[in-house]
């Protein structure tokens, strides 16, 4: 039922079928709604404390930054009738990916709130799954964000304001604790800092809006990775050596994709 809720509100939003309230308001309103529907998909006996903070936040972020991606996708791949069929295609294999992640998340959180009080197999599948819409999540806002060309100073509020929810969810996750720990709560901050400096420095290197949001990603995925290596007790020299080249080869190729006389 939520997912038929966050369908209806987005083709209510983006298919002229709610053209007559301003876009902000829309998607306020559709913020609004996916948190509410979202908490009611759920909440059940063992929803309770700090997970009506924590369990909300993937599904409710994913649909939204879903919403705020979907008009950046081209309305045609090429000319004529051919590239307005193929841009409508992919646009509805967008859709469908949206939806398909939304109830992915909602699951993953049914997930969490039933392994905060009791141990249970599907824990280990339900983190694959909320990692990989969490980077995805954040690939969204990166788009998003890197879309509006803004100052540096706005991109560092803003992706700080999107990687401090999402890495806190992430991070949480790993010990699905009754209260927010120290260390969950620093890790998120020092994360979701890391993100936004960089993010800043960005600002200044003529890079693509594609390019920016790739690359950010690829320093969430690090991050997040070596964050939840660590509180799981399963990092080690190897696991580092490969995250810090992976990272080196991202900057590389970030640099030389760079268009400097531009």
């Amino acid at each position: 039922m939520a997912t038929l809720v966050i369908f209806a509100g987005i083709i209510l939003s983006r298919l002229g079928l709610g053209q007559f309230i301003q876009w902000r308001f829309r998607v306020i309103i559709f913020f609004i709604t996916s948190l509410c529907v979202s908490i009611w998909a759920i909440r059940d006996e063992d929803f309770n404390g700090v997970e009506w903070l924590t369990l909300p936040i993937l599904p409710t972020t994913f649909s939204l930054c879903g919403l705020l991606v979907f008009p950046l996708i081209p309305l045609s791949f090429g000319e004529g009738d051919s590239g307005l069929l193929l841009g409508t295609a992919f646009r509805i294999l967008f859709l469908a990916l949206i939806i398909v992640g939304y109830y992915a998340s909602l699951l993953t959180s049914n997930i969490y709130n039933v392994a905060a009080v009791r141990t249970i197999q599907l824990l280990r599948v339900a983190h694959s799954i909320g990692f990989l819409v969490t980077i995805a999540t954040a690939l969204f806002g990166f788009l998003v964000i890197g879309s509006l060309h803004l100052s540096s100073l706005l991109n560092f509020l803003l992706v700080f304001i999107l990687c401090l929810p999402l890495m806190f969810q992430a991070i949480w996750s790993i010990s699905l604790e009754s209260k927010v720990g120290e260390s969950t709560r620093n890790y998120s901050l020092i994360c979701a800092i890391i993100l936004a400096q960089i993010a800043w420095v960005l600002s200044f290197w003529p890079v693509g809006s594609s390019i920016l949001a790739l690359f950010l990603t690829a320093i969430f995925y690090e991050l997040i990775g070596i964050v939840q290596f660590h509180l799981g007790e399963k990092l080690n020299s190897k696991i580092v050596r490969e995250f810090v080249l992976v990272a080196i080869i991202i900057f590389f190729l970030t640099f030389f994709t760079t268009q400097w006389g531009a």
